[in-house]
């Protein structure tokens, strides 16, 4: 979609979501440098491995590569890896990993499960929470900052109530839960009435 993204951006004309706010988020570690510099809930200690080199922690540690979402092309490193591609480095933070939506001037908070340290919107055991007040704030100002109407914002919420942005979705997954459907249903009806 990111060729999508650069001819709509182009062409110019009216666009929902904004295309060119897209295209600015589509390179997800790109996107991610850019949140960094914005999210109140940055954390510390993320880095940047080159194709080809070999990478050495101390603690547990989670590279991340390529443009997918939904827990692909990511790896927990403990002791020592070999990036085959180019990646980004963050600590790893135990606790619970949440989403936080904004369609339009809706606000949800989903508190992501899996098997593992892995977690997910798909998993079947994900479900609606209450929303923190200051995770919503944050990705409202990651919104403006990109200049998108719609964005899901992963965090992880620690022990110590520490949290820490890990992604920004630029097209976050609409059809897992009705209610999210209905918000965007509702927010396209809404753009297409004021357009006339």
């Amino acid at each position: 979609d990111f060729d999508l993204f650069v001819g709509l951006s182009l062409w110019g004309g009216p666009c929902f979501p904004n295309a060119r706010a897209m295209l600015d988020c589509r390179h997800k570690q790109a996107c991610l440098v850019r949140a960094l510099s914005v999210t109140k809930f940055a954390g510390d200690g993320h880095g940047f491995a080159t194709q080809g080199t070999e990478v050495s922690v101390e603690s547990v540690t989670v590279a991340k590569w390529g443009n997918w979402h939904c827990g692909e092309n990511k790896t927990q490193i403990e002791k020592s890896w070999f990036a085959e591609n180019t990646s980004t480095i963050e600590p790893f933070y135990e606790g619970d990993a949440v989403r936080v939506i904004i369609i339009g001037q809706e606000v949800r908070q989903i508190k992501l499960e899996g098997k593992d340290w892995l977690k997910s919107i798909h998993h079947e055991s994900a479900c609606f929470m209450e929303v923190d007040s200051e995770l919503a704030e944050d990705t409202k100002r990651l919104a403006k900052f990109f200049g998108l109407e719609i964005i899901a914002n992963d965090y992880i919420v620690a022990k110590d109530g520490s949290k820490y942005l890990l992604e920004v979705n630029h097209a976050p997954n609409v059809t897992r839960f009705p209610e999210v459907w209905s918000m965007y249903s509702d927010a396209v009806t809404e753009w297409c009435q004021n357009r006339e």
